[in-house]
């Protein structure tokens, strides 16, 4: 009989992200996609029903989890799968918060992140055709896989500032992937994890590595391919990202009339699954979304719920920061990327949306952290140390 070296839940996540990174795109009455999160949900619900305690910040969540469920059962339009893609990540970390794991065991998990970074690699490589024909393709449609990347560059990021410094190899190897597959958002998110990190890493250091990521950045913005995925000339300056001859796909359309639909009802929006609806009357598409997050959010919900959404985070990053000031060894590791990780969780909100075709990101991020609340607390009940530092954590 085979002995997991860490819970089944755990298995689950990184089983369906990695499916869904290899083949999300093939139908199995559903997506693969759409499994991604939907199985993980399913399995967190039966974690829950254990009733181990749950040391995630549950509290803290609740508002925005009200806003949810009330615009679900308010809501004119289709909108429970929207919701429980909204709602998935959180219960993720719930379940995943119920689990004491102890340093060996956070071991496996973050080598369990390596080994999905690898599968991450080599179906982007297989997709691009780059393990197939040697070539780098001009178009790609590596969304997903650059998303998920970006988590993953943000714990190898947290793991370098730490002193694990061939995590920085690992950290190359994310950053790279954008770059190959011309997902231009995701070449800024996966190049500021690094900089951005709250790790403990020298402002001196911070300085020079930003400088290197702007000089790498300038190169690769005057590469051939780039300038072919940015303008419509195929050629441009920095100047011109503002001008007409920016290659926007139709979003900026797009946008432009979500934000005058938002002007008219802006503080309480349309209803959950709203944005979705409207956005298939411009495309003509039947699923279609707006590329933005931000936009969508301030459809279903108006100007109170995105706020309640956008301060929950922003205090939520505060928390965690806190905490891995506190923790020890792999503890203060995931701590800290899971308060990093909302960097380019926000950055990717604004043109893409990260909340919905990759709402797997939410359900890895959220067992990393619910994972880091479960660990704690395991050395709170063991560790008079912790138990002070615990006090002086719930200090103001």
């Amino acid at each position: 009989m085979i002995r997991l070296k860490l819970p089944l839940f755990f298995y689950i996540i990184f089983f369906m992200t990695g499916l869904v990174l290899a083949i999300g795109h093939i139908k199995i009455i559903f997506n693969i996609t759409g499994w991604g999160w939907f199985l993980p949900l399913v399995f967190a619900l039966l974690v829950l029903l254990k009733g181990n305690r749950i040391t995630f910040p549950v509290f803290l969540w609740l508002p925005w989890v009200l806003v949810v469920l009330i615009y679900l059962f308010l809501s004119d339009y289709s909108a429970w799968q929207r919701s429980a893609q909204l709602l998935c990540p959180i219960v993720v970390g719930m379940a995943a918060s119920t689990f004491r794991l102890d340093e060996e065991d956070l071991s496996v998990f973050i080598k369990h992140c390596h080994y999905l970074a690898v599968v991450l690699l080599f179906f982007a490589g297989i997709k691009s055709g780059i393990l197939l024909t040697g070539r780098l393709p001009n178009i790609t449609g590596l969304a997903a896989e650059a998303i998920t990347g970006s988590l993953l560059a943000t714990l190898f990021a947290t793991q370098y500032t730490l002193g694990y410094h061939k995590a920085l190899y690992w950290w190359f190897l994310m950053a790279l992937l954008p770059v190959i597959a011309i997902t231009r958002t995701a070449i800024v998110a996966i190049g500021l994890t690094l900089p951005l990190n709250f790790g403990p890493l020298k402002f001196n250091r911070r300085i020079m590595i930003i400088a290197a990521i702007c000089v790498i950045g300038v190169i690769v913005f005057y590469s051939p391919r780039v300038q072919h995925k940015m303008f419509y000339s195929g050629q441009g300056e920095m100047s011109d990202l503002l001008s007409d001859d920016f290659r926007t796909t139709g979003r900026y359309a797009m946008w432009e009339q979500f934000e005058y639909k938002i002007k008219e009802n802006p503080w309480f929006g349309y209803g959950a699954g709203g944005g979705e609806e409207f956005a298939a009357r411009i495309t003509g598409l039947p699923s279609s979304y707006p590329h933005n997050d931000w936009y969508l959010s301030l459809y279903d919900y108006g100007i109170l719920g995105t706020s309640i959404f956008a301060i929950t985070i922003f205090i939520f990053t505060i928390i965690l920061y806190r905490y891995s000031l506190y923790a020890e060894g792999f503890v203060k590791l995931l701590f800290l990327t899971g308060a990093s990780s909302f960097v380019p969780f926000v950055l990717f909100m604004f043109t893409d949306n990260i909340m919905v075709y990759a709402s797997f990101f939410g359900n890895l991020q959220f067992t990393i952290i619910g994972i880091a609340y479960g660990a704690y607390n395991a050395h709170l009940e063991n560790n008079d140390f912790y138990q002070e530092q615990n006090s002086a954590l719930m200090m103001p």
